[in-house]
């Protein structure tokens, strides 16, 4: 298989402040060769593909990894379980500044993205996607450790704007009409950072009127990480797509961080104290 030459990151870890995560059963760092990427790929098909109900494209299958090029850009957050080497958790995060010119972010392929990357905020900004949590640690402090470890690379590299794709599980909006219709009332983004998307994938999110609302309903059927974004303050963009490859109806979420100070101190304690599951896909 023909892939980019990988290129380490120049920064230290120690410098970005992860090693503060580690304890004596976990290791938490960035990703810092192509060994460590191909690891994040496996457990990703391992999650998505073998136990989810993600359909992998022929490339994949092959080499029994989930991969696209923008692995060979984008820096891997990685938790290893020391005694067995093992990875038990990753998450993908594609900073503006090392975009490569011509190439558009991961969510262009589904939202347009127009107004928001014109934003002053996205001067500095990152789209994260892929969290990715093995089984048997969902139900452990490693959904909450990958939150905290997001958290201390959030603030240092000071970013204005963090965004991506968010999921639920199935294809059917109207079986997912309670959470969508919830989201687009109370947590729609505002103009100038509300992405849209594509005019032939386009799902309409209000299938509820607002009076006509139940939130336990909603709630119930909102995934963790999703409910743990809108904690933290992130909005949804105005439209869902529907993820026919990953079994999944998406919408776009961000978060800026021009918020004011207790704003500020709640983000930081969530990431660093949260301890909903992570799904399996963002």
């Amino acid at each position: 298989m023909t892939t980019a030459p990988y290129i380490p990151q120049a920064k230290a870890l120690d410098s970005i402040g992860l090693s503060s995560c580690c304890s004596d059963l976990f290791e938490v760092r960035l990703s810092s060769s192509e060994e460590d990427v191909i690891k994040a790929q496996k457990l990703r098909y391992n999650v998505f593909y073998e136990e989810g109900n993600a359909q992998p494209t022929a490339q994949s299958a092959l080499y029994k990894r989930e991969l696209d090029a923008y692995d060979w850009q984008a820096e891997h957050l990685l938790i290893i379980e020391k005694t067995s080497k093992q990875l038990v958790a990753c998450y993908r995060m594609m900073r503006r500044s090392q975009l490569p010119s011509g190439m558009k972010f991961y969510s262009q392929s589904e939202f347009d993205l127009n107004k928001v990357l014109q934003h002053p905020l996205a001067t500095n900004c990152v789209e994260l996607s892929r969290a990715c949590v093995a089984k048997k640690f969902r139900a452990s402090l490693i959904p909450n450790l990958l939150l905290k470890a997001l958290g201390i690379y959030t603030s240092y590299h000071k970013f204005g704007l963090l965004f991506g794709c968010g999921s639920l599980p199935g294809t059917d909006p109207k079986a997912l009409a309670a959470p969508l219709s919830w989201m687009y009332h109370n947590y729609l983004a505002p103009k100038d950072l509300c992405a849209t998307p594509l005019p032939h994938l386009f799902q309409r999110m209000d299938l509820i009127e607002k009076k006509d609302l139940n939130f336990k309903q909603a709630n119930t059927a909102m995934p963790p990480l999703i409910k743990g974004y809108l904690r933290m303050g992130c909005n949804v963009g105005n439209g869902a797509v529907i993820d026919q490859q990953f079994k999944t109806t998406d919408i776009f979420i961000t978060l800026a961080m021009d918020k004011n100070a207790e704003q500020q101190r709640y983000i930081q304690r969530y990431l660093a104290e949260s301890s909903e599951t992570i799904d399996k896909k963002t």
